[in-house]
């Protein structure tokens, strides 16, 4: 009977110990402060308080320590990621937190105020978790009950490689656990999709006179056309684009973006990527705009304020000069997006250039730009996140209207002549819509960007195509490279579908389909490459 005292009394505190600290994330968060929108089901304690009784019987305190940290390392990333996005994380999203380290830093340091509840909780849980091996000696152990706990373990990730990742869908009203257990798990086999063959063909491609001779394309970073007064959002935050619209060199348009994370957008734009799975395309690089430029006798540049591994498999080998954060630090911290002008105007430009500018401000922290210009930024009414959001949002729409107008005014100085502005932007932002916040999620408010185009001393019929009606990414790729004098086919095109990629262009990722209809986007159900590449 000592046995079963040694188990009621220690294993069972082990057992109850680690149980509430799995758990606590959604006590606290989900239940009491509402921050997150997880419950527990019954499943949930049906499956965390017997994993969590067996643990207790493991006799390898190093093999208990490993499995019981990993569990609190994971639920950290959940957690955190839930917190801000309002929803859980993706297995297409892990990976980024391996290398946007600095990015997730300098976001959460921002709303410090908002997520120190969040790193309270992950604290408790944390210790929770991790004080039972440490301080429950006496615990009844069996020698073998590691294997169950590896097996246990194995069962959500061998049936994610079975039945494929959309069987494991994450749940926004499922528990922390749930969430986590299973986008690990698709992460971690994840690599079996990697090489697998569509049967595309590849693109046909011809070349005869350009269309113009210089072409400048601006990348934006988060912007949403839906929040800019340009398109009829209620603060007047873009009082310079609005000037711009009765000019016959001016036209803008709703645009949807390629991608709902910034590399991927980047790899699926310049390499003119329409068919979800289509890696071929990438690898090669046959429609790359860059080395169509190259070919057309452009001299091409980069000017970048962001980290130039954003720029992996963009076509950065066909770019004469290629400047990213790292080169320009100094003026970029001490000037912001505005050093990128600075930069503009000592470049040595051909006859014809291909330039493409891409931009930092309007990421997270919104406010950033007050450093450089307080005077622009406006008080926020602090009612909720969503409001607040939105606000500070705005009032960075506002800067950025203030940054283009030097754009153009400097791009107008050094390019004088037959020259096109085109912008855009990577992606766009969720700002409380459906409780949902940031980017990096397959939704269609993601998915929304403005595009624009100003034309300088050149034929203004080049801008027709922009004019009343939703432009992809794909088709405004094609048309840079029509003003190259490059004609692509695309063989494999679906004239009726258009599609939104995930963020993680190698693997079974998921796309939104979407067509036009009476003019406007309209997003159809989400769908995995792996399953089925057309609606």
């Amino acid at each position: 009977m000592d046995w079963l005292l040694v188990v009621l009394k220690h294993n069972l505190i082990f057992t109850a110990l680690v149980s509430l600290g799995i758990l606590l994330p959604d006590l606290c968060l989900g239940h009491l402060c509402k921050i997150l929108t997880c419950t527990i089901p019954i499943t949930t304690l049906l499956g965390v308080i017997p994993f969590a009784f067996i643990l207790s019987l493991v006799r390898n305190r190093w093999f208990l320590g490993i499995v019981l940290g990993l569990i609190a390392f994971t639920q950290i990333i959940q957690v955190n990621h839930w917190a801000y996005f309002g929803a859980p994380i993706h297995s297409q999203d892990i990976s980024k937190v391996f290398f946007e380290l600095d990015e997730i830093a300098q976001t959460g340091s921002s709303l410090a105020h908002i997520l120190w509840p969040v790193w309270l909780t992950l604290c408790a849980s944390s210790t929770l978790i991790l004080i039972g091996p440490l301080y429950i000696k006496r615990r009844k152990q069996l020698p073998y009950a590691w294997i169950i706990v590896v097996l246990a373990l194995s069962v959500t990730p061998v049936l994610s490689y079975i039945k494929g990742p959309s069987f494991f869908y994450t749940k926004p009203t499922y528990s922390t656990i749930y969430n986590t257990v299973r986008a690990f798990s698709d992460w971690i086999v994840r690599s079996k999709y990697e090489t697998k063959n569509f049967g595309y063909k590849p693109y046909n491609i011809t070349h005869s006179n350009q269309k113009i001779k210089n072409v400048v394309l601006i990348m934006g970073e988060s912007l949403s056309s839906r929040y800019m007064h340009l398109y009829g959002y209620k603060e007047s935050n873009t009082p310079f684009l609005d000037s711009l619209k009765s000019n016959p060199n001016f036209s803008s348009a709703k645009g949807i973006s390629s991608s709902v994370s910034t590399r991927t957008c980047l790899q699926t734009f310049f390499n003119i990527y329409h068919n979800p799975g289509f890696l071929e395309l990438i690898r090669k690089k046959d429609a790359n705009l860059f080395r169509l430029a190259k070919h057309q006798g452009y001299k091409t540049f980069v000017l970048s304020a962001q980290n130039e591994k954003l720029f992996h498999d963009t076509g950065t080998e066909f770019v004469d000069t290629f400047a990213s954060e790292k080169d320009m630090h100094d003026a970029l911290t001490t000037k912001g997006d505005e050093a990128l002008l600075d930069k503009l105007s000592t470049l040595e430009l051909s006859d014809k250039n291909f330039i493409v500018i891409h931009l930092r401000h309007i990421h997270t922290p919104f406010g950033g730009y007050a450093q450089h210009h307080p005077e622009l930024a406006k008080p926020i009414n602090q009612n909720n996140r969503a409001s607040q959001t939105q606000q500070e949002y705005s009032n960075a729409i506002a800067y950025h209207d203030h940054w283009v107008k030097q754009c153009i005014t400097t791009i107008q100085k050094v390019l004088p002549t037959d020259t096109i502005i085109l912008f855009t932007s990577d992606h766009g932002q969720l700002l409380g819509e459906r409780g949902l916040f940031g980017h990096n999620q397959m939704q269609p408010e993601v998915a929304d960007v403005p595009v624009w185009t100003f034309t300088i001393k050149a034929n203004p019929q080049v801008i027709s195509p922009f004019k009343n009606q939703p432009i992809s990414h794909y088709d405004l790729a094609k048309y840079i490279a029509n003003l190259f004098g490059t004609t692509i086919t695309n063989p494999n095109e679906n004239h009726t579908f258009q599609y939104v990629h995930g963020s993680e262009m190698y693997t079974n990722y998921e796309f939104m389909p979407w067509k036009k209809v009476n003019g406007k986007p309209v997003f159809l159900k989400n769908q995995w490459v792996g399953e089925k590449t057309n609606p």
